[in-house]
């Protein structure tokens, strides 16, 4: 992904986490429009980069990971991270997350990060 790219996904995400937004629709990057609630409290990431950009971005936002951090990686992450279950993953090779498991957490929204092709915008809409 290029750079601007990368930086206007970061820009979004974090306009949908801190400006006061009440049910307005936004074109997500396929085209696609998405009503984003009037409070967002609860975020799942749809995969490995959107997990890293919403740690990065909004970790008190985020209702778990796609793994279960490793051990060695604890010191470097805020307290509590370690509190978080995995979730798995709903996008890319082998995607993991139990659909049923998920549904009990009730994100306020779900995000991604990355490619953008005909397999991941019908992965969205379902």
């Amino acid at each position: 992904m290029m750079p601007a790219r990368r930086a206007f996904l970061a820009a979004a995400l974090l306009a949908a986490f801190v400006l006061p937004v009440h049910g307005a629709e936004v074109a997500d990057d396929s085209g696609r429009l998405i009503t984003v609630p009037d409070k967002v409290s609860k975020v799942l990431p749809a995969g490995p980069p959107a997990s890293v950009m919403l740690y990065t971005l909004a970790p008190d936002l985020a209702l778990g990971w796609i793994l279960v951090p490793r051990a060695q990686d604890l010191p470097f992450l805020l307290p509590g991270s370690d509190k978080l279950p995995a979730l798995g993953r709903l996008t890319g090779r082998g995607g993991t997350a139990n659909l049923e498991s998920i549904l009990t957490y009730q994100p306020d929204i779900i995000v991604d990060a990355g490619t953008i092709n005909d397999t991941y915008v019908s992965l969205a809409e379902k």
